[in-house]
């Protein structure tokens, strides 16, 4: 996922989309302290279903989530055999969203699906208002923002239909939420508001301190930051009192995202370092995820690239293993499975009386479509493979080819070195022998004419060592001799420490690397060096080598001016691309990150052979 430069958007933990999940309508809440009871009565009379949901959702309440998701499984068992339909519906809706805090979409929908069925059943409207209000939230998940919105006019319908004013309000903070990823803030705060005065209405704790927390979201959107911290503490306090997990992590992320935008460094990582370590006891993956971006973006604020760049690396390490394409393809299948199934079913009821058709035609027609299917898949292997082998070739040649420029490349600076070496060199010592002695036989006089000819001398002199260095940089023999480390270490002492102070610090490098990498590592980091001399502006530059076991990075980091790595010009006119190109060569990648006035840090990773 790594481009030519790192990129944090801003992001104040984009949904609260699983809190809307936190919700269920037919919740059964446990005292504190509660648990234990529960469950030595369920010891007493195991066979007792409603006991045991309550066990579950004390356990739930309390945050043991695994134990609780055993527990309503359990139920959905035992309330299926035993037909009852209230228990088994509120059981699936809690083992859909313990699913969908987990970020298993796929799971959540599937037991979402299962509730609705069962609902449609016994024809219960409030409760198949409130499954299309679970379904919509994990549309918004997945981006689906127009289906998403389907699903919660349907359920804000039936609560209306049904005069269930709080599950109107539920709707409402929902569709805020989409608003919110639309860019619709000013619709989004005044659903959000209008949720916030039904839950305070009703004095529904939880409720209110989730309707808070969205609010504090837009109006830090809105740069409207007093307002937005304001809104967030006073969701923090009510989600401690109730002690909810999920919410306090999440309200954590989005204080400490806030003060990343304010630019408090020290209060962002310490909020996000709150969130993580909640979230992690609940596993709310997603949440784990937000934070390391926020802590991310507040880094890369501050100036603290080197952080930034971690942080982002364990953000998107922790959102490949929340959502990934192939769950998203599976999540549309399980749907439009449902979905044809539940048509299928009006299907057959309306046409019940219709005659059966002609077992031996169906047959037939079977073989038929299966005859067809086997012949198509066998078809598309053969192009699938036969594409796999074209793309193939088209690497290999563009590999060859990118190999063969950058040894021409080298070639023709060892023939242009020992040209300037053999050639121009031998003349520039010929010159300065034959001045020398010209000197020595000709008297001058003339204090003007002594100091012109000493001047000359000089400058020959000067000549003879500027052509030695060129022929040095362009094929240094101590690369060729002693290895990358001293190479460099030789070609940056050339520098003048007046102006440009260099730190030079390598590690695992006592081992001599590949030809090819030494060469390329040391033309990339020349060439990095000669930007920032001819354009940084900088009296500082750190260079770091570190060799692993199975790679090798490096760290270019200077203090000057920067740039603007959005300005395609710029990007392409100080040699990046040419960095970026030999890179690839190797099978590696480039990172570059800068800012206007707060210097660039490059990160070069290159992975080694076995």
């Amino acid at each position: 996922m790594y481009k030519s430069q790192i990129q944090f958007k801003p992001t104040a933990f984009f949904k609260f989309l699983a809190l809307l999940l936190l919700m269920s309508p037919i919740r059964i809440i446990a005292q504190p302290g509660h648990t234990d009871t529960l469950a030595a009565e369920l010891k007493k009379f195991p066979d007792n279903i409603t006991l045991r949901l309550k066990l579950a959702n004390a356990q739930l309440k309390s945050g043991n989530i695994d134990t609780a998701q055993i527990l309503f499984a359990e139920v959905a068992i035992l309330a299926n055999k035993s037909d009852n339909a209230k228990d088994y519906i509120e059981a699936r809706i809690n083992l859909g969203r313990i699913n969908a805090d987990k970020g298993e979409n796929i799971k959540a929908l599937g037991n979402y699906q299962q509730a609705f069925t069962k609902a449609e059943q016994i024809n219960d409207k409030d409760l198949v208002a409130h499954i299309y209000k679970h379904i919509g939230a994990l549309y918004i998940s997945w981006k689906k923002f127009d289906d998403a919105l389907s699903y919660y006019e349907k359920a804000e319908t039936i609560a209306r239909e049904i005069n269930n004013e709080e599950l109107v309000a539920d709707c409402q903070n929902n569709k805020g939420t989409v608003y919110e990823q639309q860019l619709k803030y000013d619709k989004a705060i005044v659903a959000y508001k209008n949720a916030l005065d039904v839950y305070t209405r009703k004095n529904i704790t939880a409720k209110i301190s989730m309707a808070l927390s969205n609010v504090a979201i837009v109006y830090k959107f809105q740069k409207n930051y007093g307002s937005s911290l304001e809104y967030n503490l006073r969701a923090l306090k009510l989600s401690e009192k109730t002690g909810d997990k999920w919410m306090m992590a999440a309200t954590y992320n989005n204080i400490g995202n806030l003060y990343g935008e304010m630019g408090e460094y020290k209060n962002a990582l310490t909020y996000c370092n709150k969130s993580i370590a909640i979230a992690k006891k609940i596993n709310a993956i997603e949440i784990v995820e937000a934070a390391y971006e926020s802590m991310a973006d507040a880094a890369a604020k501050a100036g603290d690239y080197k952080n930034a760049f971690n942080y982002h690396k364990l953000y998107a390490t922790t959102k490949d293993k929340f959502i990934n394409v192939e769950s998203t393809r599976q999540l549309s299948e399980l749907n439009v499975k449902f979905e044809t199934e539940r048509k299928q079913k009006l299907i057959q009821l309306q046409q019940f009386e219709i005659t059966r058709r002609n077992t031996t035609i169906a047959i037939i027609a079977a073989l038929f479509v299966v005859a067809i299917i086997i012949g198509t898949q066998a078809y598309r292997s053969y192009k699938l493979k036969q594409a796999g082998v074209l793309q193939a070739a088209v690497l290999y040649q563009q590999d060859m080819a990118t190999k063969g420029i950058i040894q021409a490349e080298e070639k023709e600076r060892k023939r242009i070195a020992a040209d300037l070496h053999d050639g121009v060199g031998q003349l520039f010592s010929a010159v300065r022998m034959n001045l020398s002695s010209l000197m020595d036989r000709v008297v001058l006089v003339n204090a003007d004419e002594q100091a012109l000819a000493e001047k000359t001398l000089a400058m020959v002199d000067e000549s003879c060592k500027e052509v030695r260095t060129i022929a040095h940089q362009m094929m240094p023999n101590i690369l060729l001799k002693i290895g990358l480390a001293s190479a460099i270490k030789d070609f940056v002492n050339k520098i003048d420490s007046q102006h440009l102070k260099v730190n030079l610090e390598a590690y695992g490098l006592e081992e001599r690397l590949d030809n090819n990498v030494e060469i390329v590592l040391y033309r990339v980091v020349q060439e990095c060096v000669n930007n920032v001399i001819k354009h940084a502006k900088a009296n500082r530059l750190d260079i770091n080598l570190t060799r692993e076991a199975d790679n090798i990075s490096v760290t270019i980091e200077d203090n000057g001016i920067g740039f603007n790595t959005q300005d395609k010009m710029k990007f392409e006119g100080i040699g990046l691309k040419n960095i970026i190109t030999r890179v690839s060569y190797l099978k590696g990648t480039v990172d570059i990150s800068s800012d206007q006035n707060k210097g660039t840090l490059v990160a070069i990773y290159i992975p080694l052979k076995a």
